[in-house]
């Protein structure tokens, strides 16, 4: 009879081990499921802003050779200025001679 009871009560013990681990597998799998779904959508973050910081990037280097153009149509302005001062300077100082 005792021994019975012990193999009754470790009976016990490992059906509720099996329930247990049948429950959690249940909420393993919706775990697993959570997870790759995130998976997926980190992945498609991912891409998009990849794609973003190529436009950023392209953008970026669209404005600095833009920015390059304008900087040296200034400096041409500046020179083509300087030499009609210095130009002017030279009438005024051949008017002054006289």
């Amino acid at each position: 009879m005792i021994k019975h009871n012990e193999a009754q009560s470790i009976r016990k013990t490992y059906e509720s081990i099996v329930k247990r681990l049948r429950e959690e597998r249940i909420g393993f799998d919706n775990q697993l499921q959570a997870i790759e779904g995130t998976l997926k959508s980190k992945e498609r973050e991912y891409e998009e802003l990849l794609l973003l910081s190529h436009d950023a990037y392209h953008a970026k280097e669209m404005a600095q050779a833009e920015l390059h153009r304008f900087e040296q149509g200034v400096a041409e302005e500046r020179k083509q200025r300087d030499k009609e001062v210095q130009e002017k300077k030279a009438l005024v100082e051949q008017r002054v001679a006289m």
